[in-house]
């Protein structure tokens, strides 16, 4: 398929994954099953958050992830939105990087300075370089 996006993913464990899917433009699919069957970890793949044990992701004819032919484009090379369920950060960037990623409407010079600025407001200073995963809840 030329066009579209293309998923094969196989894993064992932590969540075993068996997965084919081919989705072409203007298609419009849902992903059902029980709770952890996988469902976000396949989305997470997609937009090159997870990696399962093997597979492919190919999109409009271009790979994004084939661990055997050492393909791996990260997450924000890919063309793909993913809304998380629980929050609204990107975790596999700083705390410094999602709120600057917030800024991109705002003119390229100057974000950075906007950023810290903003995370001192919250009183997060000094805890920019933290992924959300090693902030808490509050923070």
């Amino acid at each position: 398929m030329d066009e579209g996006v293309e998923v094969r993913l196989i894993q064992e464990g932590p969540i075993p994954l068996d997965v084919g899917l081919d989705v072409r433009p203007g298609e419009l699919h849902a992903l059902v099953g029980p709770s952890g069957s996988g469902k976000t970890t396949i989305l997470r793949s997609i937009a090159g958050l997870y990696r399962p044990t093997e597979g492919e992701i190919v999109a409009d004819g271009r790979t994004w992830w084939a661990p055997t032919r050492g393909i791996d484009l990260p997450a924000h090379r890919r063309r793909a939105g993913l809304v998380f369920q629980s929050y609204a950060l990107f975790p596999h960037m700083t705390a410094l990087a999602n709120v600057r990623a917030a800024l991109g409407h705002r003119p390229r010079h100057g974000r950075t300075e906007r950023a810290r600025h903003a995370l001192a407001r919250v009183h997060l200073a000094g805890l920019e370089e933290r992924r959300p995963a090693e902030l808490s809840g509050g923070q």
